[in-house]
């Protein structure tokens, strides 16, 4: 027979036994331990939409990060810039912050031993507090000046179509590049019948001065939209505390 003790099983009855003794003491320190955990929980909140503060967390325990987490300053503009996201201070962020991210922040400063501060957020613009000029938040922490730690994201994942919707938004090359492209859709539904004739072996010249109208007119009208509605691009917008 197996005669052997369960060390686990004999400190949980020491542990029941001392409970039995002192039930007002075990009490006690059972709401200490929940006033903590709510205090720690209230800086963090704090911290997270506390304005102006950059702090960089540069003295990490870097050996108790994952390093797939990690993203460079560039890499960010670059996500920001092709799906036309905002990266600014979660002291900005107007959407709540959910309790898993709360967690996962408690769970990293426990292993770091320190208080983290300086969180910004990668979301669309809507779900920031913007100024005016004159849907899926990745949670983000400094730990040096160009890089930065995932610590939580949530919500949907963005529509696959987003990255080709904004894509004219992205830069001046990209709408150049994308009113070219569809006065060059729009030339090539054209049949010859219809440009030149059946017969006439020239209607490509006639297809590349129609090609130039269209290019010309749709940038107008572009450069028109831009000014009027005063949008800028994704690539002067990723990090800004503006609107459009």
């Amino acid at each position: 027979m197996n005669m052997g003790v369960d060390l686990v099983k004999a400190l949980e009855r020491e542990r029941r036994r001392e409970e039995q003794k002192n039930p007002d003491e075990t009490l006690a320190a059972f709401k200490r331990l929940l006033a903590e955990d709510d205090a720690l929980e209230t800086e963090i909140l704090e911290n997270l939409k506390a304005l102006g503060n950059s702090k960089l967390n540069s003295d990490l325990d870097f050996s108790q990060l994952d390093p797939d987490r990690i993203y460079s300053l560039e890499q960010i503009k670059s996500l920001c810039t092709r799906y036309r996201l905002r990266f600014l201070d979660a002291a900005y962020f107007k959407g709540e912050i959910p309790y898993e991210a709360i967690q996962k922040i408690k769970a990293l400063q426990k292993e770091q031993k320190q208080s983290l501060q300086g969180f910004k957020l990668i979301a669309p613009a809507p779900m920031f507090e913007l100024k005016n000029k004159d849907k899926d938040p990745l949670l983000m922490l400094p730990i040096s000046q160009n890089h930065y730690y995932l610590v939580h994201k949530w919500g949907n994942d963005l529509h696959p179509l987003r990255a080709l919707l904004v894509f004219p938004f992205r830069s001046f090359q990209s709408l150049l590049l994308s009113v070219a492209l569809l006065a060059a859709f729009i030339v090539s539904l054209f049949p010859d019948s219809v440009v030149m004739g059946p017969l006439d072996e020239h209607s490509w010249n006639i297809r590349i001065i129609f090609f130039f109208y269209l290019f010309l007119a749709f940038s107008a009208f572009s450069a028109l939209y831009g000014f009027s509605r005063m949008k800028n691009f994704n690539s002067e917008l990723w990090n800004s505390r503006y609107m459009d």
